[in-house]
């Protein structure tokens, strides 16, 4: 008997030996099946990881993530959420900027203050750090208006910071204590140094 022979042949109990009857495609689905089970496994791992992220990551800011608060479209203070279009009556700008505890400078989001639903008289419309006050006629907004309108709209992880003491406030470079104290002005100059984030 060749040693091919013999390798094709497999011992039974009892002593029979029986040609093993080779599968036509047994090469080609082993294989398939290998690559497939691992193609899931790292498919799976991929989306755990992704999900974790999410979970507790920061946003594209730097910034690390929470839920925003309910409450979008309710008054905040004199400033009320409608269909805008309030350019021409009374609109003024000021300028924000946010640093965080180790130094950088971080963007103010787009946006905030804007959904399909409403849009609030004080908002940005860009991350370029640019408040808008457009209302139809002349309103009081302040600092600590727009920190709790962006709490409603987006990651409130900056607005939670200087409610909870964790921020120093600078107008035009004088230190201001409270937000609610500091009315938008056209041109007013705003600085936020956070010196940490709130405990989750």
């Amino acid at each position: 008997m060749s040693r091919r022979s013999a390798r094709s042949r497999a011992r039974w109990p009892g002593g029979r030996s029986v040609r093993r009857q080779p599968s036509g495609d047994q090469g080609v689905a082993e294989p398939a099946k290998r690559i497939h089970f691992r193609t899931t496994f790292l498919l799976t791992l991929l989306a755990v990881i992704v999900v974790a992220a999410g979970c507790s990551g920061n946003d594209r800011y730097g910034v690390p993530l929470s839920p925003s608060a309910p409450g979008f479209g309710d008054d905040v203070g004199d400033v009320s959420c409608d269909s805008g279009g309030h350019d021409a009556a009374f609109h003024l700008h000021a300028q924000l900027a946010v640093y965080l505890p180790d130094g950088t400078s971080t963007k103010v989001p787009g946006d905030i203050g804007i959904s399909s639903s409403c849009m609030y008289w004080l908002h940005t419309h860009d991350d370029t750090g640019k408040l808008h006050v457009e209302a139809p006629a002349t309103t009081a907004a302040t600092l600590a208006d727009f920190l709790e309108i962006w709490r409603r709209s987006s990651n409130p992880t900056v607005a939670d910071a200087v409610g909870a003491g964790l921020a120093e406030i600078k107008v035009m470079g004088e230190v201001v204590s409270d937000p609610a104290s500091i009315e938008l002005t056209d041109g007013l100059g705003i600085e936020i140094r956070l010196s940490g984030f709130p405990s989750r």
